[in-house]
Order: structure tokens, then sequence, then C-alpha cells
């Protein structure tokens, strides 16, 4: 009870101080429930008919991000790429396309972007950052910015999905209206989770044949599989998100509940490269942006020693939801690509926050 009550207050605290101690607006995200227990097709039908004309022209922009080739040889082919899905995503997807009056092949590469581009960022727009500290108490908190291009059609489509089966949430994500995968998420009690790029060059020709011989999952539906599953906890979902083979390469960062359960996955498309836990080398914090942690970043494109920085001078003492957000506001760390910011801790499942991120001093 002690746990909950204090969960609450800091809920309160992120909603008061928010918007006000930060070098941007910052807007909480519109939530959303998802019944699983509808049929898959009738689940995002508020979701969709909400934000049809915003999803229709982020389509729009998706298309001018995926390889021109990729959108050829799949009509060319003509490959039904909802039916490459696995259960339930392309039927979520169908009916997520009808609500929406779209056309469903773009809504699925649409969904796929990640995998098909590496997140495929452009100059001048900088990628996510992902914080997972513990504090004396044990207490694991777990912060992301996701930045990307198309930023301001994303910031206009940034939900919080709480996902409910028989009535109970079961887990909690972030995300963009019209995609149904996730990037940052939460088993309350359990774990939660982020996903950062590792731009491991252009394959993507062979991240199409992947999909179409199913040998590689996608790693944002991989994230929901690993939330939703009842018996998933942080050693399993780490373990899970370990070895699975995904479609892109990327960064999964995990925090659970319990001192030391933090853990950064460096991940190639078969398994992970490399695994590093929260408490090595007496580390009481992990900050992974989009490079090897055991490598220095660009100098064109350091976030991570700014908030190594930030982290340090606000000290393990004193770590709190709110010192870990201004991390994240804290330029670079926040830039004009920065979509939003997201605040959990499933220890505190209440905590779970995002922000809309509209930078007015960058």
């Amino acid at each position: 009870i002690a746990m909950r009550v204090s969960g609450l207050l800091l809920c309160l605290q992120l909603w008061l101080w928010a918007p006000r101690d930060t070098a941007s607006t910052a807007t909480v995200a519109k939530r959303y429930s998802i019944n699983l227990d509808l049929p898959a097709e009738e689940r995002w039908r508020e979701v969709a008919e909400d934000n049809a004309a915003e999803i229709s022209l982020l389509l729009k922009e998706v298309a001018s991000v995926i390889p021109p080739a990729v959108l050829e040889l799949v009509h060319k082919l003509g490959i039904n790429v909802d039916e490459l899905l696995p259960h339930p995503y392309g039927l979520e997807l169908q009916g997520l396309a009808q609500a929406a009056n779209v056309d469903l092949t773009n809504l699925v590469l649409g969904n796929l972007v990640y995998e098909l581009t590496a997140y495929g960022r452009g100059a001048g727009v900088m990628g996510c950052t992902s914080i997972v500290a513990q504090a004396d108490n044990g207490t694991i908190y777990h912060a992301r910015n996701l930045d990307y291009r198309m930023t301001d059609i994303l910031r206009n489509l940034t939900i919080v999905v709480e996902f409910k089966d028989n009535g109970k949430t079961v887990y909690t994500g972030t995300t963009f209206a019209g995609f149904i995968g996730l990037a940052t998420g939460q088993k309350p009690n359990a774990f939660t989770v982020s996903f950062d790029e590792r731009n491991q060059g252009k394959w993507w020709m062979n991240a199409l044949e992947a999909l179409i011989t199913g040998t590689h999952g996608v790693t944002v539906f991989l994230i929901r599989d690993t939330l939703g599953d009842p018996e998933m906890d942080f050693k399993t979902a780490v373990e899970v998100l370990s070895t699975r083979p995904v479609i892109a390469p990327g960064y999964l960062i995990v925090g659970g509940v319990g001192p030391g359960e933090g853990a950064v996955i460096t991940r190639g498309r078969s398994s992970a490269d490399d695994v590093w836990w929260l408490g090595s080398n007496g580390s009481w914090f992990l900050v992974e942006t989009n490079y090897d942690h055991w490598k220095p970043p660009p100098e064109s494109d350091d976030r991570r020693d700014p908030a190594i920085k930030g982290m340090k001078e606000m000290g393990r003492n004193d770590l709190s939801p709110k010192g870990v957000f201004n991390v994240l506001s804290t330029p670079p760390v926040l830039n004009g690509g920065t979509a939003y910011t997201a605040m959990m801790s499933a220890a505190i499942p209440e905590l779970y926050q995002s922000w809309v991120r509209n930078p007015d001093t960058l």
C-alpha cells in the first residue's frame, strides 16, 4: 500500500511540474484503451476513426522514406503483406485500415518502417535516448526520448495505449496512431522496455526477404508479445528479447522491479551481441542512445555524454522521476527531432506517462 501511495504522489508530481520545468512545452499524450477481448479487427477502431486524416498524411510521409524498390517489389509481386505478420497483428491492421480508410499495404509497410529503414535517421535528426536507473531504495526508473524524422506529424499522433483483458490493464505502451507495435512499454509489476535504433547499414532487401520467409520477427511486435505474456518477468523478458531473431538490429533497454534489474541489450539480427547490466562496474544507471556503449559516440551526435553528465550531477541520492525527466529535457538530449518523452517504473505502474515534446528554444 505504501508503494502504491508513493506512486500516486509521484504521478501527481509529474502532472504538476513536467510542462513548466523544461526548455520546451510538454503536452500529456492522449490515452486510449485497447480491449483485447474484442476481435482483432475491431480493437483499434476508435484510434483509427479519431486520427484518420493524420494517419493518411503520415503514411504519405512514410512512403517517402521506404526505399522505392521495396514498394515496387511488394506491389509487383502482389504480396499480401498483412498475411506475413504473426497473429493477431495482420488482423488488427486490416481493421485499422478499414476504419481509417487507408490502403492496407501502405499501412502495413508503415508499421514496418523501422525494419525497412533502420529508422532512416536523416541529416539533422538525432536518434533516441533511454535511461534506466536504480534509486537508493532499489526502485527502478526507466525513461526515454523517442526522436525521429516526420516529427511534426508524429507529435500529433502520439498516444498512450492501455491494453486490457477482462477489464484489467495487462500492459501499457506509447505509440503513434496507426502504428500497432510498441517501441515503449510496461508490464505492471514485471518490467519496462524501450527500443532504440542501431544503424547497421542498408540491408532493407534482406529485411524484406526475412519477413517473407518468416525467419525473423518484427521487434515492435516482439515487444508486444513479451509484454502480453502473463508468465513473463524481467529475467525471462531479457532472455527472450536477447535470443529471438529479429529483422532490425537495435538496442532494447529493459527495467525490472528490484535492485539490479536493468539491462541494455545490443541486438544483432540473430541474437544479442552484448547485454550490459545495471550494476556492472558499480553503475546505478545506464544510458543508451544509438551507438554501442563500448564505443565513443560520434562528435556530431553525442547525446550520451550530456545525459551521463546530467545523471551524475543529479546523483543517486536525489534520483527522482522529475530529475530524470529534466535530464531528458536538456539539449541536445532533447532536440528538434524529439517526438515524445516517456516515464515509467514497473514497480509503480501508475507512474506511466508520456508527453509530446515541442522544443521552443532549440
